[in-house]
């Protein structure tokens, strides 16, 4: 197996731990529908960045079966710990700061990624993510917050 392919599933691994033993305080069906729209909104993304404008690529051109199993389990895994510990009780700085915080994480994973050959650069630069990912996470915080209120008024 190719180092990038490894270090996809290693990673999947150890993010799909953390997802099952972080303590819980989404309900089942709400921790379903979270990581359902991450792990689409997250296929789609890449669908368009990586494979119609080749900004990046993960693991080879095209989609790799590899590649998309370890799509599928880190958005997934990621939303389900992110959600789980996101300060919604707190005040608005608390939020941003994580927000921050957690952009800064997802940095970091981007990097190693990157050096373990798992994304490869064409036109992408990760200043790009950086200013992408905080949006990103409070997208899937608005709609956690969406889904509660569907969940409410039903």
């Amino acid at each position: 197996m190719k180092p990038e392919t490894v270090f996809v599933f290693i990673a999947s691994f150890i993010f799909a731990l953390v997802a099952y033993f972080i303590p819980k305080k989404m309900k089942p069906y709400e921790i379903y529908v979270t990581t359902l729209f991450a792990i689409v909104f997250g296929l789609l993304v890449d669908m368009v960045l990586a494979v119609k404008y080749q900004f990046y690529v993960l693991d080879q051109p095209g989609v790799q079966i590899p590649a998309l199993i370890g799509q599928v389990i880190l958005y997934g895994a990621t939303s389900i710990i992110l959600l789980n510990v996101y300060p919604f009780n707190k005040s608005v700085k608390s939020q941003l700061v994580f927000i921050l915080c957690f952009t800064f994480i997802t940095l970091v994973f981007e990097f190693l990624s990157f050096t373990f050959g798992f994304i490869k650069y064409n036109e992408w630069k990760m200043w790009y993510s950086a200013l992408c990912y905080p949006f990103l996470i409070y997208l899937l915080v608005v709609h956690f917050k969406f889904v509660k209120w569907l969940i409410k008024i039903n």
